[in-house]
């Protein structure tokens, strides 16, 4: 992957280089090619532009409820100057997450995107930083590291690979669920059948002392009725979107993951844009972030209530119990940190 994504630069390099050298009497493929400036007497003059914003999930996700926010926003704000058609699902890469940054790198296929921080560990190793377990320690610590230090420096990852990030809003904090008993310490996790997908949260449920089962998502429901899992790790809004408040008697709040959702641009594409529109965008990405992250607050207390109203148990573990599975899981977590490069380690406040 990382051989694929040093072709596409050079690629992209050469083709801007030569872009430099005159001009050409076709107009320009990409919908995004600035057009006339348009705006309202004596307002900003926005590039006429068609934007294409590509995200992961359907509209009812987080990227895709704050992609159809943020494109309210251009087009109230710019008086339809800029537009912005929405691709959710990866459709314009054949729903391939890969593809997805690869081509976000690359350009071309869409302007913007919508994407999950840490899909980017394919292309630089820094990118693990915010799927290291406990990296956060709820959102309010999340925002402040992105809207900090820590975002400053995953800025500067992200120009290496000539793309911008704009903001970052929350997928969910994911926490501990199943269907066998109360889960207070790490202890009480042994020999638990947890579904997991991907090498990280197996060794993490090893870790725990749970047997981990590799699965699909679209699998989980009938395995927890079955009996083939016991659990899964993930957050309110995701479990509550499948009803898993059906098949999973015990929630334990303990913020395994915060995974992170970064608005993104194409940096060949963004230089093409006047002041008032990189104005324009940078401040509707804010404004859609925020609502985001609202958004996200409003419906985790929503699919909370839900599972309290089916019977679940909700645990919240005391810093004592929480701190059994931080010790449990500081192999993983070490494995992670090695792989940081140390700028990007004290960045983002992990110790070592």
């Amino acid at each position: 992957m990382k051989k694929i994504v040093s072709a596409l630069l050079a690629l992209t390099m050469i083709l801007a280089i030569a872009g430099c050298g005159g001009s050409s009497s076709a107009a320009p493929a990409s919908s995004a090619a600035p057009a006339a400036s348009g705006s309202t007497a004596g307002g900003p003059q926005y590039d006429k532009l068609t934007l294409k914003l590509s995200y992961a999930t359907g509209d009812t996700g987080m990227d895709g409820v704050t992609a159809i926010k943020f494109e309210e926003l251009v087009e109230e704000k710019s008086g339809g100057v800029v537009q912005i058609d929405r691709y959710p699902n990866c459709q314009l890469v054949g729903g391939d997450m890969q593809r997805h940054v690869e081509m976000m790198i690359a350009g071309g296929a869409f302007e913007m995107a919508i994407i999950s921080q840490t899909s980017f560990n394919v292309v630089d190793n820094d990118f693990y930083a915010g799927g290291v377990p406990f990296a956060y320690k709820d959102y309010e610590d999340l925002y402040s590291k992105m809207d900090g230090e820590a975002g400053a420096y995953i800025n500067t990852v992200y120009e290496k690979f000539g793309v911008k990030r704009l903001d970052t809003f929350p997928n969910g904090l994911q926490h501990l669920a199943n269907n066998k008993r109360e889960v207070k310490t790490v202890a009480d996790m042994a020999n638990l059948k947890m579904r997991a997908y991907g090498d990280t949260q197996m060794k993490l449920q090893r870790a725990f002392g749970a047997d981990p089962v590799n699965m699909s998502w679209s699998e989980l429901y009938s395995a927890l009725q079955t009996g083939t899992v016991d659990g899964n790790t993930n957050g309110y809004q995701t479990l509550y979107s499948a009803s898993m408040q059906e098949v999973q008697k015990y929630v334990t709040e303990c913020g395994v993951f915060c995974s992170a959702y970064d608005f993104l641009a194409n940096m060949n594409e963004w230089n093409k844009w006047n002041a008032d529109t990189q104005k324009l965008i940078a401040d509707c990405a804010r404004e859609a972030a925020l609502y985001g992250r609202q958004y996200m607050y409003d419906q985790e207390e929503i699919c909370k209530q839900a599972f309290i109203d089916a019977g679940c148990v909700i645990t919240v573990p005391t810093d004592e119990e929480l701190q059994t599975f931080k010790d449990a899981a500081k192999p993983v977590i070490d494995e992670q940190l090695a792989l940081l490069t140390p700028e990007c380690k004290k960045a983002f406040g992990f110790e070592g």
